[in-house]
């Protein structure tokens, strides 16, 4: 299925003037946005499972792709556009998630090369290694201890038995439904069960940015921006925990860089993850722009602070052109059709990925 999805794009790639066929589907679609996490050649009992990691050759194959056939562009540029575009301008935002240091050693000196700028969304919980995000935490303690480990701490958590097959079960529908103090009861039987403690475990894996780093990517034409203090779930979001998560990651990255954070992604990029009371404390802070990961086409109505990206593990430029330029327009067309709204249910977005 996974294959056959790419096939349209695939042979429309391989025809004369790909770009303007593709245009004929969606002519409106304007700022591609793109994803990336973690670029590396190997995975760690952090990461496998996690569906993150992006080879260094093959996210340079990308980069390459999007600077000779597209216009990369930075974050203002891509929240004002020019009023009479240049000819084929297909303008493209360039971004990552989380706080992986490969962002900083990896990626960007691979940008600088080909001139491409980013926006990296941080939390700046996990800045210098010392603490360690519950996805990773999940992902190390079932790759190291079995999934039977993470059921336990799961059902500790709920205090009925919890059954998840794999590392996205637990992350992508334990995880929702869990919160404060439930959440912290999942996450300590977790480090429980590795028996060493959360300081430990992110020394061992060494994940993430260093400050020195963080610092340092403003030389390559990074911005960075709010990605929540801890990488939750804006969905479970409510009173005090806008000023915990929004407000205190917004505070700490703007003391830790010495430049404003006005930029926002919502972890796990659901519609259902930036709902109207999120975005509301998010203007009053000052954000210019949030963005999801629903790949629909960003047009010239599109409100700045629901701008859609794109999550790319391709290994052909005819597969990224698919992703980019072709499911983009006809997942548009498929929304428009069944008057999908801005805002889905829980079973309403989990429904499009796998439909995905």
């Amino acid at each position: 299925m996974s294959s056959l999805k790419y096939l349209p794009g695939r042979v429309i790639w391989r025809m004369p003037f790909p770009f303007r066929l593709a245009n004929a589907i969606n002519p409106s679609y304007t700022l591609r946005c793109v994803l990336y996490h973690d670029i590396s050649d190997t995975t760690s009992t952090f990461t496998n499972g996690l569906g993150v990691t992006v080879s260094r050759k093959s996210f340079e194959d990308d980069i390459r792709f999007l600077a000779k056939y597209y216009t990369p562009v930075t974050l203002d540029e891509a929240l004002h556009p020019p009023a009479i575009p240049k000819r084929n301008y297909r303008p493209v935002l360039l971004t990552f998630d989380d706080a992986y240091a490969s962002v900083a050693t990896e990626a960007a000196p691979l940008c600088q090369k080909y001139g491409v700028p980013a926006v990296f969304f941080v939390n700046s919980r996990f800045v210098g290694n010392q603490d360690l995000a519950l996805d990773n935490l999940i992902c190390h303690v079932a790759n190291t201890r079995g999934m039977d480990a993470v059921n336990i701490a799961a059902s500790e958590a709920e205090k009925s038995p919890v059954n998840l097959n794999s590392v996205n079960d637990a992350c992508g529908e334990f995880l929702p439904r869990v919160w404060g103090a439930q959440r912290e009861t999942f996450r300590q039987a977790l480090v429980d069960a590795t028996g060493q403690s959360i300081k430990e475990l992110a020394e061992q894996a060494g994940l993430y940015m260093s400050l020195h780093q963080l610092r340092s990517l403003a030389s390559f034409n990074f911005e960075i921006g709010n990605h929540t203090y801890s990488h939750v779930y804006g969905r479970n979001l409510a009173g005090n925990d806008f000023a915990e998560e929004i407000g205190r990651n917004k505070s700490t990255l703007e003391s830790m860089t010495g430049k404003p954070i006005r930029t926002f992604s919502a972890p796990y990029g659901a519609a259902i993850d930036l709902p109207g009371r999120l975005v509301e404390y998010l203007r009053q802070l000052k954000h210019e722009s949030a963005f999801l990961v629903e790949s629909s086409v960003n047009n010239p109505g599109t409100d700045p602070m629901r701008l859609l990206r794109v999550s790319v593990q391709v290994s052909s430029n005819a597969d990224l052109f698919s992703e980019l330029e072709i499911m983009p327009r006809l997942r548009s067309i498929r929304d428009a059709l069944f008057r999908r709204p801005a805002s889905a249910s829980p079973a309403a977005t989990q429904a499009r990925v796998a439909a995905d």
